[in-house]
């Protein structure tokens, strides 16, 4: 087969209900799509950005049989990860790029250094501010020594000029048997050429070569649509002459030698491009969708030499134009040895908190019959696609489809299995020799509300239970009929100390010099509130107030030796265009005086990952809630949920490897087991056996 006629670059696809049936046109067999998404955690989730603005494809682990992928971001870091496949059947979530880099779409991978090892290139976007959104950059394969803690190396390839940088491939156009990169910088409305220098690893900025400027296929094209920018690579031998041709936005490009190109026009639209044989001849036909904007999917076919654009005749392969239709690929789904086209549009390409912009969003499959004509089937409406691919992600040797949208429900990624996940040979993977895997040792303690209907029977005998089963240290919101005094010198009794105390928000308003004083009573050192005043949906400006508040009163607890916190309840995950109300409560308050008590029952609950918060504010959680979430709970923003939800650790859908991994690197510095069941009493024990048992 020709380059990238099994696997390729292109579009996810996608069913409705949680699997779907395909017939194969071969075999009459059927095909089960089994999808894993990071929304019901069989996946990692992406990071905390809603913006996820592009993905490749690769075989980054050498050693592994499954292709893997990496996602890329803007709004904030990590710019970029690499989700491995692992022979346990999950897969890891490795950060390659930490910081916040304003990525755009259209990256690409290739062993830029010639080692052996598969790096990834990807260039900025066009919103970047103080010197941002100029530059290409590439990152150096760590392997052997992955460390999912530990960012690739970055190196330069561009540094300045114009902005974004949507699409780019590694290809040997000019034939000279060591591939150069080829990527569209659209502000500059060019194309270039950068030559790989003879060290990459020390060679920066590349050598830069314009190859075409102008037009290629964006703007205003009359009947055809509309496209905002020229956009698409690929690399195809499209006049059958033995060598590699370029392909981008409505055009193809013959290299004549040297710096020397002749741009081809296919097409009146450009967009998402890609080269194929769809049926027997000397050239390939052409299949364009419109990218970012809107019109028609075409494929083009040439009906006499290829060098001449009127040889190129196009036809619909929809019967409807797509809107923003970004997803496109071609691969033999089916296994019957006839290309497929892989197509679907986005729901949603604004980040306004809105549901959809395309509110019937569609992804379809168009089975080649190898003749150039093809059986269209309709597989999903009403979700977001944005540059899905197809690839082998599981390793057992059929194709496989990832789904990974831009801002419809993000963060978020899905891939959809090919029949599940068949016969895959083991192998070691390699990791670095800073991974160490270590044991749950952290002190942890009890959050009284565990044991709240016992405490408020027989406060006493409760306490000695809970002495009993280990636990030395308590957070509490209550004294159970007794004054803080009375309360502390109970506590005492029982060998037990209380390092926090919960006090309503009115309480923080209207008697802050009482919660210190019995802050100060029980020996406490932390205060901290639960709530945010609020009506119906938290807004905005309910947030702004509650950050003046929380940093006046952590100043002022903090002159008593005291450290002010808040505990959320998911209600704070509010969406705005670019982050969430958390995040913005997060960047109003100051740390010298503000805190965070992170429960990972509620930021699950309220659609937000504990792993990836950790990763985005280390040093801003100095306490956690432990505290597991029943597998198939229904989740929202409501702060509210039935107590029999609440389950023993590790029973629950929580990944608590990775969130205790990331506690330690985010610094948290006290556990407390928090368990709101009816039957929480009886789980308790369970939950210290898990801890005791977990390794990491």
């Amino acid at each position: 087969m020709k380059r990238r006629e099994f696997i390729k670059s292109g579009a996810a696809v996608a069913a409705v209900s949680m699997t779907g049936l395909r017939a194969n046109a071969a075999s009459g067999q059927q095909i089960r799509w089994v999808r894993m998404s990071s929304v019901r955690g069989e996946l990692p989730v992406p990071s905390t950005s809603r913006e996820q603005t592009g993905d490749v494809i690769g075989r980054f682990d050498k050693d592994s049989p499954a292709t893997d992928f990496v996602l890329s971001f803007r709004v904030c870091g990590p710019a970029l990860v690499w989700y491995r496949r692992m022979p346990s059947g999950n897969w890891g979530r490795y950060v390659v790029e930490k910081d916040y880099v304003p990525l755009e779409a259209g990256g690409t991978a290739y062993d830029v250094d010639g080692d052996g090892h598969t790096d990834i290139i990807f260039g900025e976007d066009y919103e970047g501010e103080n010197d941002e959104g100029n530059k290409v950059y590439w990152w150096e394969n760590p392997y052997p020594n992955f460390d999912p803690d530990v960012p690739w190396k970055r190196h330069i390839i561009k540094d300045g000029g114009a902005t974004q940088h949507h699409d780019m491939i590694v290809a040997d156009v000019e034939g000279t048997g060591k591939p150069q990169l080829y990527f569209w910088n659209q502000g500059a409305k060019t194309l270039f050429m950068a030559r790989i220098p003879a060290d990459p690893r020390t060679s920066g900025p590349w050598t830069l070569t314009p190859i075409y400027s102008g037009n290629a296929g964006e703007g205003n094209a009359g009947p055809w649509g509309w496209t905002p920018y020229a956009e698409g690579m690929d690399a195809y031998d499209v006049d059958g002459d033995g060598k590699l041709d370029l392909l981008a936005g409505n055009y193809w490009f013959k290299h004549l030698g040297g710096d020397r190109f002749k741009p081809i026009k296919v097409g009146e639209i450009g967009g998402r491009i890609r080269a194929g044989k769809f049926k027997p001849g000397k050239y390939p036909q052409i299949v364009i969708a419109p990218g970012d904007g809107s019109g028609p999917l075409m494929i083009h076919e040439c009906m006499g030499d290829p060098e001449d654009e009127k040889a190129w005749v196009g036809r619909k392969l929809l019967d409807e134009d797509m809107k923003h239709g970004h997803t496109l690929d071609i691969a033999d789904i089916d296994g019957d040895g006839h290309l497929d086209i892989l197509t679907a549009e986005q729901g949603k390409w604004t980040t306004a908190p809105t549901v959809l912009d395309n509110p019937n969003a569609r992804a379809w499959i168009l089975y080649g019959n190898g003749d150039g004509t093809f059986r269209t089937t309709l597989l999903d409406q009403a979700e977001g696609w944005h540059d899905g691919k197809i690839a082998d992600f599981d390793g057992d040797g059929d194709l496989d489809l990832l789904q990974k949208p831009y801002a419809w429900s993000a963060p978020r990624v899905d891939i959809w299995l090919n029949n599940g996940t068949g016969r895959v040979h083991s192998w070691n993977p390699k990791t670095a020799a800073t991974v160490k895997t270590r044991r749950f040792d952290h002190a942890v303690g009890m959050e009284l509300w565990t044991y709240r209907s016992l405490l408020g029977k027989d406060t006493a005998g409760t306490l000695d239970q809970i002495r009993k089963l280990g636990f030395r240290d308590i957070e509490t919101a209550s004294f159970y009929g007794r004054t803080a005094e009375e309360f502390s010198s109970l506590l005492r009794q029982k060998e037990l100390t209380c390092s926090s105390l919960i006090a309503e928000y009115d309480r923080f308003s209207n008697d802050l010099s009482g919660v210190i004083r019995d802050a100060k009573a029980l020996g406490a050192r932390y205060v901290i509130t639960s709530n945010i005043p609020h009506s119906g949906e938290l807004t905005a400006q309910d947030v702004h107030a509650a950050a003046a508040n929380f940093n006046n009163w952590g100043t002022k607890v903090k002159e008593y030796g005291l450290k002010f916190g808040y505990h959320p309840h998911g209600f704070e995950f509010v969406h705005t265009s670019k982050e969430t109300l958390f995040d913005v409560l997060m960047k109003e308050t100051d740390e010298k005086y503000v805190t965070f008590e992170l429960d990972a029952f509620w930021f699950v609950h309220g659609g937000a990952d504990p792993v990836c918060y950790l990763e985005k504010y280390p040093g801003r959680f100095d306490l956690m809630h432990l505290k597991d979430m029943a597998k198939g709970t229904t989740t929202d923003s409501t702060g509210r949920a039935p107590d029999e939800t609440s389950v023993v650790l590790g029973k629950g859908q929580l990944d608590w490897a990775a969130i205790f991994h990331m506690a330690d690197r985010a610094g948290i510095k006290l556990y407390y087991i928090e368990d709101e069941s009816q039957i929480a009493p009886q789980q308790v024990p369970e939950t210290k056996e898990f801890l005791e048992h977990l390794r990491y």
